[in-house]
């Protein structure tokens, strides 16, 4: 007989990010994380790119510049043209954008740390 716990910790494995990850969930966590990316760099017109890495890749001391929610961090932010005052709020977008997606779908830290995002000029 399953149990309703069996069923319960069955599912919550199926929803870890590993690259065996069902395609729907894939193509859903790509679709989201798009979504989010393309409306950062709507919002934020001199934001070039950033890069996400996580505690292991950093030093210590950054500790107080982690998302929230996330164990991850912002790095290698690339503004143009470049105003020291719109750094701390294009800071801010990036990093609200990246806690809002790990908060909504859990498994996309696995997904996020150690990309680079940059804009896209057609």
């Amino acid at each position: 007989m399953v149990t309703s716990r069996y069923l319960k910790a069955l599912q919550m494995k199926t929803l870890e990010f590993k690259p065996g990850l069902p395609d729907t969930l894939l193509v859903r966590l790509e679709a989201d994380v798009k979504s989010k990316i393309n409306a950062l760099f709507t919002r934020c017109p001199s934001l070039a790119g950033f890069s996400i890495q996580d505690r292991a890749m950093l030093p210590r001391d950054l500790d107080q510049t982690r998302i929230p929610d996330a164990d991850l961090f912002v790095t290698e932010i690339g503004v143009f043209p470049k105003l020291d005052s719109q750094y701390d709020e294009i800071y801010d977008e990036i990093t609200l954008a990246i806690s809002d997606l790990v908060k909504d779908q859990p498994h996309a830290y696995d997904f996020l740390r150690g990309r680079t995002f940059a804009r896209s000029l057609h």
